[in-house]
């Protein structure tokens, strides 16, 4: 599987030289781009022909079963779009025929009251958030509310969903490949992601699903999906990348 590109929260002198080397990369890269001959590089090329085929009669799963609408039947936005509250959200993901509304872990913890990084509550207060979490993860996926909401600001979208019996709700994640389809519908939007990267975690590690400087959209479930214990040792994660956001019909 293709890693992914990370972004981890760090002390700010290594931010700042992070963002220092990020720079250099981004600009030696844009550098050595090809450019065709209508004056536009490559990756632009890909992104218009990536939006035209977002475009077209959405494959995969059946509008008939499943009440998709058509992507090429919907207005796009071309306005930056900010989401300011959390609200109902419905994931497809056609290549692998899942449908699933994602819950939220607002009510799992108050930020005021214990900060808004899980990873570094106290212990009681991380086990009262895993006990809550568990609850919503056996009924399907769940957004993690120290992430981004979905919108065209740079940001990072948490899901985590369950992998293995009896759930099976994220079963699948690992079939995917690069350039797949990913819908979330919110707040009277559609956000479409492609599928950038995969990468296998530690079950400690929660650097993928910090901030990242574009809008993204990344999953987390647990690895093997087959493991025969109760505790999986590992975390896959898979990556996706903002490409277009359509108006749902009222």
């Amino acid at each position: 599987m293709t890693a992914m590109k990370m972004h981890s929260r760090k002390k700010p002198a290594t931010m700042l030289a992070g963002a220092v080397l990020l720079m250099l990369v981004l600009s030696a890269a844009a550098a050595c781009m090809p450019i065709n001959q209508a004056g536009e590089t490559e990756e632009e090329t890909r992104e218009a022909e990536e939006k035209n085929s977002d475009e077209q009669e959405t494959p995969g799963l059946s509008a008939d079963e499943t009440s998709i609408i058509d992507t090429g039947k919907l207005e796009p936005v071309e306005e930056e779009v900010t989401l300011e509250e959390w609200a109902p959200m419905r994931l497809i993901i056609p290549a692998i025929d899942l449908d699933l509304e994602v819950a939220s872990d607002r009510h799992s913890y108050d930020p005021d009251q214990v900060g808004e990084e899980p990873w570094q509550f106290s212990t009681d207060d991380y086990n009262h958030w895993i006990r809550e979490l568990m609850t919503l993860l056996n009924q399907g996926p769940v957004h993690y509310q120290f992430s981004a909401l979905p919108g065209t600001e740079d940001g990072n979208v948490a899901i985590a969903g369950h992998s293995p019996s009896p759930w099976y709700h994220f079963y699948d994640l690992d079939m995917l490949e690069e350039g797949d389809r990913v819908y979330l519908e919110t707040a009277g939007y559609r956000f479409v992601y492609r599928v950038s990267g995969f990468e296998i975690v530690d079950k400690y590690n929660w650097n993928p699903l910090f901030e990242t400087d574009y809008p993204a959209l990344t999953f987390q479930t647990c690895h093997p999906k087959d493991y025969e214990g109760f505790d999986h040792p590992e975390r896959l994660m898979v990556r996706a990348e903002l490409k277009q956001v359509y108006y749902l019909p009222d």
